[in-house]
């Protein structure tokens, strides 16, 4: 748990020394802006939310990219490892490595990737993340981190040559903070003891956990702890059990479960007592079932987060569609009704033309037949006129 706090520490410093300038600029907020102020505050499941809801309809790929990393980074917390993995490998399939400002997050994924490899056991694995994220911190001061995380999966391998000459590289770099010197020299010894047991590792684990006490760096004294009680079990049970004691009053101090529950399962091997070991037993079970219910409690709730979003997110789209369906009906109808309009209009102006032809030819004819008609009158007149001017010799004028 030392290295995820140290890891959540350095990304909650960093994050928040790259967004102040820009969240003071902002007036309208994001869900990404949102998520990350409730992981600041570490009410995690607002985190998460609204995280997932940013991921649907992101308007910046490294954001975007930020928001899986978070995500990821509380799945592995909870010990959610596979649904961590799902988030981070969403993280690499959005960070651009060939974009500047995207590099360093993806550095932060494939280290995080490691650390769930290693909880999952998967040694090779974890390897091949930290190899990496590696070159996205050459020249930085993250980089001996990363290399400590390949260490320990090589250590926990058996690959204790290697994993010792990697040691050696990083007190080579010598590193400036005194919570990596401290674990890189404690790990070092106990993996030179893992691999011969008749090493004498005791003066360097005693500095490391110096260190560690000087510089107040309440995490890392369990990882020393632990090593010295697995140290003694063989040569001093007494040391073993007091160190395992220290452990587990420096988990409690701390709320750390895992550390308390590693603490017990050491007093549990220690002590000869049958009352003292069903003591332990039965604490450890309490611990171990509170733990696993609080981080399955979690894991569900992340689960029913993702869940709803992605519900949300296919009624929106059916929702779309529908209204598309809708809009299309619609356009549909009114294309036919122009169509039908546009012919209604057609057909009437050429009936109405027909018809206005039809009486003008009508009016035409009956003039024609009214001046027909005159015309014979007037020439029978005129025929009879001329018929009695011929033949009569008497002519009634009137």
């Amino acid at each position: 748990m030392s290295a995820k706090h140290l890891l959540s520490s350095f990304l909650f410093t960093l994050f928040v020394a790259l967004s102040a300038s820009a969240q003071e600029a902002k007036t309208i907020y994001s869900d990404y802006d949102r998520g990350y102020r409730y992981l600041y505050y570490q009410q995690l499941d607002s985190a998460y939310l609204m995280f997932n809801r940013y991921i649907i309809n992101a308007d910046d790929t490294l954001n975007k990219g930020r928001a899986y990393l978070f995500m990821g980074e509380m799945q592995w917390n909870i010990a959610d490892l596979y649904g961590a993995q799902e988030s981070l490998m969403g993280s690499i399939r959005t960070l651009d490595p060939a974009h500047k400002t995207h590099r360093e997050f993806l550095g932060y994924t494939y280290n995080i990737l490691g650390n769930v490899s290693l909880d999952l056991k998967q040694y090779d694995e974890a390897i091949r993340f930290y190899n990496k994220a590696m070159p996205f911190f050459t020249g930085t001061d993250y980089l001996p981190e990363v290399m400590n995380g390949k260490a320990t999966a090589l250590q926990k391998k058996g690959s204790y040559t290697s994993a010792i000459a990697l040691y050696d590289s990083i007190l080579a770099m010598q590193p400036a903070g005194k919570m990596l010197l401290a674990r890189a020299i404690d790990n070092k010894a106990i993996a030179k003891w893992r691999a011969d047991p008749r090493y004498p590792a005791l003066p360097e684990l005693q500095l490391a956990l110096r260190i560690r006490e000087d510089s107040q760096y309440v995490q890392g004294l369990n990882a020393s702890y632990a090593h010295l009680s697995d140290y003694y079990l063989l040569s001093g049970r007494d040391s073993a059990k007091w160190y395992a004691n220290k452990m587990l009053e420096t988990a409690k101090q701390n709320k750390n479960a895992d550390d308390m529950l590693r603490a017990i399962d050491k007093l549990v091997l220690l002590n000869n007592d049958a009352t003292q070991k069903q003591h332990w037993h039965t604490t450890y079970k309490k611990i171990n079932d509170s733990l696993q219910l609080y981080r399955d409690t979690t894991r569900n709730r992340f689960a029913l987060i993702r869940y709803d979003v992605q519900k949300s997110k296919a009624d929106n789209l059916v929702l779309k569609q529908h209204i598309t369906r809708q809009r299309l009906i619609m356009a549909g109808l009114i294309a036919l009704a122009t169509l039908v309009i546009t012919g209604l209009l057609t057909w009437y102006n050429k009936r109405r033309k027909r018809t206005q032809r039809e009486n003008e030819n009508a009016i035409r004819t009956a003039r024609l037949k009214t001046s027909q008609k005159v015309h014979d009158v007037v020439a029978n007149g005129l025929y009879g006129i001329m018929n009695e001017l011929e033949h009569s010799d008497n002519i009634e004028r009137e």
